[in-house]
């Protein structure tokens, strides 16, 4: 009788065992998988946004890529280059409305996709960049 208990007993702790085992990696491939699954749609998502702005992008990525660009993640939008702007603490890159069809529709495009978010505290206008839009437009753009 110990001998059928000690064997029920041991069975039951090597199935249980298995058991969790089994969920662990099934868990552990499938969150792998969906990690795999979203970066193809996020990367599908730029890539759409990306045909409708390729020249605003690429500029982006020449600011990101560029010196002491790295770390700068904001941005003013102005009329035209001959508008200057002074006495801002935080550097930040400037597009203008002059250089980019539709500029303000296109910042409207990114905004909705979660890439961007205004963060004006005054009149002239300044949007700041997620780090995974800053990430997929040195990347892709």
């Amino acid at each position: 009788m110990a001998f059928d208990l000690t064997s029920t007993l041991i069975g039951f702790l090597v199935g249980t065992a298995t058991g969790a085992a089994g969920t662990y990696f099934a868990n552990k491939y499938t969150d792998r998988r969906r990690e795999r699954e979203a970066g193809k749609r996020a990367k599908k998502q730029f890539l759409a946004i990306k045909n409708q702005m390729a020249h605003l992008l690429a500029e982006m990525k020449a600011d990101l890529a560029g010196e002491g660009g790295s770390h700068v993640r904001e941005f003013f939008v102005l009329p035209n280059a001959r508008v200057r702007l002074g006495g801002s603490e935080k550097p930040r890159f400037a597009y203008y409305e002059d250089q980019h069809e539709n500029l303000r529709g296109k910042l409207d495009i990114l905004e909705n996709a979660g890439y961007i978010i205004d963060v004006t505290p005054n009149n002239t206008p300044i949007f700041r960049m997620s780090e995974d839009f800053a990430e997929l437009v040195i990347q892709f753009g």
